[in-house]
């Protein structure tokens, strides 16, 4: 289903323009440099706007600013918009709703001194950008590569005699054998979560694409596993 672009619009606005995080110029062109680093800061654009005759109405430029990217570039900045909405505690479910399901994942923001941070923001952007244009097999197969490589890291930086391991299911064994030693307290229960979730997102990278979901099952699909692996991210990050 296409989204309506100006109907999207017109409720994002809304949003910061008053009723959330009110958005200046140079605020949200920011979030479109944060996608298109060439784009103009803020004074080139208007200046150009003026020598084109253009309207500088914040409610019109923004919205042409928008519709002059394709829509795969054009949704990466509504999220990144979404996203530092939601961080200010501003509900933009209907938003991410009004598209029938295709603006759904926010953005999991990873504390900057926490290490390979860059990269897995990199990889949780790029999974809710595949998830918004249906591309469930790319997002579940950028699910699988972002736990294995964080899985990796910290084999590397908590048990390096182990870096000889590269797959996932048995680096998880290993993970889990870790805290085990390390966290006597927390129940196996808790523990063997990260066998469980780390088995579930190997099964589904290699079966997906043999599976012929319908589109709404790997959407779901999709969305969950990119779920798990943030909920095993975060709490691995817990103890580091």
């Amino acid at each position: 289903m296409p989204i309506d672009w100006t109907r999207l619009y017109n409720r994002l606005f809304r949003k910061i323009d008053g009723d959330g995080l009110y958005f200046s110029g140079p605020k949200f062109i920011e979030h479109v440099k944060g996608i298109d680093l060439d784009f103009p800061d803020y004074y080139q654009y208007l200046e150009l706007r003026r020598n084109e005759g253009k309207n500088t109405s914040r409610r019109i430029y923004f919205f042409d600013i928008l519709m002059s990217f394709d829509e795969e570039l054009r949704i990466r900045i509504i999220n990144s918009i979404l996203n530092e909405l939601e961080d200010n505690d501003v509900d933009v479910s209907d938003i991410r709703n009004q598209a029938s399901g295709l603006i759904l994942a926010p953005t999991v923001n990873v504390d900057e001194i926490v290490w390979n941070s860059d990269r897995l923001n990199y990889y949780l952007q790029e999974i809710d950008n595949s998830i918004t244009i249906a591309n469930f097999e790319r997002a579940i197969s950028l699910s699988y590569t972002c736990l294995e490589g964080f899985y990796k890291a910290f084999i590397r930086a908590n048990i390096p005699e182990r870096n000889d391991l590269s797959e996932l299911v048995v680096m998880s064994r290993e993970i889990r054998a870790y805290f085990r030693n390390q966290l006597e307290s927390y129940p196996d229960e808790v523990l063997n979560m990260i066998n469980h979730i780390s088995h579930t997102v190997d099964r589904t990278r290699n079966r997906f694409s043999e599976s012929h979901f319908d589109n709404e099952a790997a959407n779901w699909l999709a969305i969950f596993i990119r779920d798990l692996v943030n909920t095993q991210i975060r709490l691995l990050l817990y103890f580091m």
